[in-house]
């Protein structure tokens, strides 16, 4: 796994009322199973988003100890995902579980890490 500082990731949605609060929820079981407390707002953050054309854009922050210690606990699934680097075999491992949820949220790497 790559020392990176944040992953920043895009969250593109039609409903991001819903499909939000799915993800929320999905990162806070995500930051109880590695045993972080969720009252610790440090490990992931959701913007606000901004709509356009019936679709609404976001970005979604992950911190580097966070998508470390998913790593560690998740090396297997994340190992055997789509992509040929990191960041693109985390992004749609992370889709997988936010899709397995009901999230129809399209996730994929900012700009802004490439």
């Amino acid at each position: 796994m790559p020392l990176i500082d944040a992953f920043l990731i895009d969250f593109v949605t039609v409903d991001f009322e819903s499909d939000s609060k799915i993800a929320k929820e999905v990162l806070y079981e995500f930051q109880k199973n590695c045993n972080y407390d969720n009252d610790d707002n440090c490990n992931f953050v959701l913007d606000s988003p901004v709509p356009s054309a019936g679709w609404y854009f976001a970005k979604l922050f992950l911190s580097s100890q966070f998508v470390k210690k998913l790593y560690e606990l998740n090396s297997d699934q994340i190992d055997n995902s789509k992509g040929k680097k990191f960041e693109d075999k985390f992004v749609s491992w992370l889709s997988i579980n936010f899709k397995k949820r009901k999230c129809e949220a399209h996730l994929k790497i900012a700009s802004e890490m490439k």
